[in-house]
């Protein structure tokens, strides 16, 4: 009996200390320079993926090879990505978003992620970014041709516009007497085609009290915000030229064409930055893609699964 006893204790002892030893020697899946990754580390990352990238096991090791790269990489560097400026990013993704926590939380649970998890992912995006800054040290760069070519892919052609640049001399038409006041509209007409100086005839002659201490100059207009007969007016004026008697409600206008300027389609402008930004990311992830490349080349990488 005392023997059975001794047999049975025995057998306790080198169960109890196989299971110690298995939890301790964990097979080493790949080398990454002086880092492992090991078997428990590939399953456990493995189970934070979306199932249907799970299948290919040997891309998601590699992924995993690369951010042994990375954190090397930017630990030579030190850079780092403190848990506040995780938490900040996090909290501005959800404020562009508009995702409340619940919702996070929601979106989390269906993905198979706790916030640990994200938190994780998120620290190494962070990283990758600063790495990819540091590199290249801002090399990376968007043109507005580049914005604009985007920009006709996603919502079509910019149309593009003219503004003109115009002043004016204003004789108000009397109602009781509108032969006079065409007939001197008419000779300041003349006079400032013929030559007279155009801002002394502003300050003789114009009834606009607006435009009068500033040499008559109304500003830049684009197609369509003039009334219509300045407008017809102005397109058929070369710059430097004069155009008049023009009759519209607030009398006879004398007009001259002080600029003309070709402009963009303002729409662009509400979507430029938005496009910019994607346009960066893209060549940052570019960028980190080629870095990739070039540190596998020199690295000591052995794969053993």
């Amino acid at each position: 009996m005392a023997r059975a006893l001794l047999i049975c204790n025995i057998i306790l002892i080198l169960t109890s200390t196989y299971t110690n030893t298995s939890e301790v020697i964990d097979r080493v899946v790949a080398i990454v320079n002086d880092d492992v990754i090991t078997q428990s580390e590939f399953n456990k990352y493995l189970l934070e993926l979306p199932e249907q990238a799970r299948s290919d096991k040997y891309q998601v090791l590699s992924d995993m090879v690369d951010q042994k790269l990375i954190e090397q990489q930017a630990s030579e560097l030190g850079i780092t990505a403190s848990d506040q400026e995780v938490d900040e990013s996090i909290l501005n993704m959800q404020t562009k978003l508009g995702m409340s926590d619940e919702q996070l939380e929601q979106t989390l649970s269906k993905e198979n992620l706790t916030h640990d998890q994200l938190r994780d992912q998120w620290r190494m995006q962070l990283i990758s970014n600063k790495l990819v800054t540091a590199k290249l040290k801002g090399n990376i760069a968007v043109t507005d041709d580049e914005v604009k070519e985007r920009y006709v892919q996603y919502y079509g052609n910019i149309e593009n516009g003219e503004e003109v640049k115009i002043a004016h001399i204003l004789i108000y038409n009397d109602p009781d007497n509108e032969y006079e006041s065409l007939k001197k509209a008419q000779k300041v007409y003349e006079l400032a085609n013929s030559g007279g100086n155009f801002d002394d005839l502003v300050v003789e002659y114009s009834d606009d009290t607006l435009t009068k201490d500033k040499q008559g100059v109304l500003g830049y207009f684009k197609k369509g915000e003039l009334v219509s007969e300045l407008e017809v007016a102005v397109e058929k004026t070369n710059v430097g030229d004069i155009a008049g008697p023009v009759k519209t409600n607030s009398g006879y206008h004398i007009v001259k064409v002080l600029d003309r300027k070709s402009t963009e389609d303002s729409s662009i402008d509400e979507y430029r930055e938005q496009i910019k930004y994607e346009i960066y990311k893209e060549k940052a992830a570019n960028a980190l893609e080629q870095f990739l490349a070039d540190t596998r080349k020199d690295a000591y990488i052995e794969i053993k699964m």
